[in-house]
């Protein structure tokens, strides 16, 4: 089979993997606000990834590794993961009509 030039190549790895780094001044590190949410980055290496290949005629190429490692998938590593808007849109409409959180979160 013909082969077309590539247009684009695109690489995409967990959210998880690497080392945390600030975009900070070095004076503003010294003074943690109070209410700062934990990284995402948990300063180790997730193999999980993908790549993509985009090719002139319109058609991609998608070589990837599923399994993520070095952390575990779970209740606590999802709390630092930003919801979608459709979840945040679906939680504001419950609460808006007195639903318990408790009842929210065994819901989801």
């Amino acid at each position: 089979m013909y082969k077309t030039a590539i247009k684009a190549t695109h690489y995409y790895s967990c959210c998880r993997d690497g080392e945390y780094q600030s975009n900070s001044s070095t004076r503003k590190t010294d003074r943690k606000r109070p209410n700062q949410k934990p990284t995402r980055k948990l300063n180790v290496v997730c193999l999980s990834r993908m790549y993509v290949d985009e090719y002139f005629d319109h058609h991609v190429e998608v070589q990837y590794i599923t399994a993520h490692t070095n952390h575990q998938l779970g209740a606590v590593e999802l709390l630092h993961l930003p919801l979608p808007k459709s979840t945040r849109e679906e939680v504001a409409v419950k609460v808006s009509k007195g639903i318990s959180s408790q009842k929210i979160l065994e819901g989801m």
